[in-house]
């Protein structure tokens, strides 16, 4: 093999190996970048989340705590998360994205150690990150642990290592035909620029372009570069667009579904169905938690009178502005329903029997005061109110709403407007 063949094949030898081994730094180096972005980017989430955290183990919100997790488990996974986790300062689980593991200790290497530690903790381990921050509200109230998934990301680096191998190799024949057909043109310069185009393109840059290269194959090669960089960024473009634009309003539609399924359509208000599911939830989570619960009954008196007097687009014009007024001074954590026609139900956490005789009192009086001032209406609108608690009147939904109804037909019996208790307390 003569000289000219010789350096044909040893110069891009020596360009596709330094271009390999620059590869190999730059895609460890990239490694160490990201695995520090993605502790950051995570401890940031932590942090935030766990204020919120710090005031629901402050206010012993744990049914609130429990959502949250299981909420924020949800959202996060498509970022790796494995597991989400909230222990105290012994390592008890207060809430946990496993619920099965809710009131276990954790006593791990880790756990003790960022139970122990001031602020975040984190550790790499068999393709996972482990990571935790203290929640503070004031004092420090509990632990925040996380552990996620490295596979997505050891999986982009595989696939930059690929790509960058094959940019190499690429390059290695594009320099020996070159070299081949003329040792004596200036063409490293030109690969480079070619080469550091490529490497960004590889990397998702789709703006770059190759400046103007020498005439002969080279220009052609990076007017070709260009021409299907500018094709290659205009068809991302428009499918970014588009994909955006699908999912706007993919989301708009599951929204208003979402809407339409748990709303009732003349108040505003959860429906009946939304109201049996809470129901459900809050029970399981009173008993749990061994918290109180109350339940509302509460009917519209003398209802008929309005429909018969003015039509029923008046009456229902009425039940808008009661459902107003009921559900004005209610608690975030409280719900308030459309049970059916003129009956409407509350439910009330953390609600003991005397709480949730006030409440319904407030409501009475509110409804009394607020819905008659300067009305049309043909009677004093007015509400009978059924009162139950958990666990006095009923373990169950059957039972409560038995005890709440029944407690809201003796308030009719007694001469309505007035709250009355399954028991038999009274307000008026």
């Amino acid at each position: 093999m003569g000289l000219r063949a010789q350096l044909a094949f040893l110069i891009p030898g020596v360009v596709a190996a330094s271009v390999i081994a620059f590869s190999v730094a730059e895609v460890r180096n990239d490694q160490r970048e990201e695995l520090i972005e993605f502790r950051q980017r995570n401890e940031k989430v932590l942090q935030t989340i766990g204020v919120t955290v710090a005031v629901m183990v402050a206010q012993n919100d744990m049914g609130g705590l429990d959502t949250l997790v299981a909420q924020l488990s949800d959202s996060m996974r498509e970022r790796d998360l494995i597991e989400l986790a909230v222990v105290d300062d012994r390592g008890t689980v207060l809430a946990h994205s496993v619920p099965e593991r809710f009131n276990t200790t954790l006593r791990d290497d880790f756990t003790l150690k960022a139970i122990d530690a001031a602020g975040s903790t984190w550790r790499l381990e068999n393709g996972e990150y482990h990571l935790s921050i203290p929640a503070v509200s004031g004092i420090r109230w509990a632990t925040v642990t996380a552990r996620y998934s490295l596979a997505r990301v050891d999986a982009q680096f595989a696939r930059s290592r690929l790509r960058f191998l094959g940019a190499a190799l690429g390059l290695f024949a594009l320099l020996a035909s070159v070299l081949w057909l003329s040792l004596r043109r200036l063409v490293l310069a030109p690969l480079r620029q070619l080469h550091d185009a490529v490497g960004d393109m590889a990397e998702g840059h789709l703006s770059v372009r190759v400046p103007e290269l020498p005439a002969g194959e080279l220009n052609q090669l990076g007017t070709n570069f260009n021409r299907m960089a500018a094709a290659l960024q205009s068809e991302r473009e428009n499918l970014e667009r588009t994909v955006a634009e699908r999912t706007k309003e993919l989301q708009e539609v599951n929204a208003r579904l979402e809407r339409l399924a748990v709303t009732d359509g003349l108040t505003g208000l959860f429906n009946h169905r939304r109201f049996q599911e809470s129901l459900q939830t809050e029970l399981l989570r009173s008993e749990r938690h061994k918290r109180p619960m109350g339940l509302l009954m509460v009917d519209v008196d003398f209802f008929k009178k309005v429909n018969d007097a003015m039509g029923h687009p008046a009456g229902d014009d009425l039940l808008r502005r009661l459902a107003d007024v009921l559900g004005r001074d209610l608690r975030q954590t409280d719900l308030i329903a459309r049970y059916g026609g003129e009956e409407f139900t509350v439910i009330l956490p953390e609600t003991t029997r005397s709480e949730a005789m006030q409440v319904g009192e407030r409501m009475r009086a509110a409804v009394e005061e607020k819905i008659n001032d300067g009305s049309p209406w043909p009677t004093l609108v007015t509400v009978s109110i059924g009162v139950a608690t958990f666990p006095e009147d009923g373990k169950t939904a059957e039972e409560l709403l038995e005890s709440a109804d029944q407690a809201m037909y003796i308030a009719k019996r007694q001469g309505r407007n007035r709250v009355v208790g399954s028991r038999g307390a009274v307000t008026m």
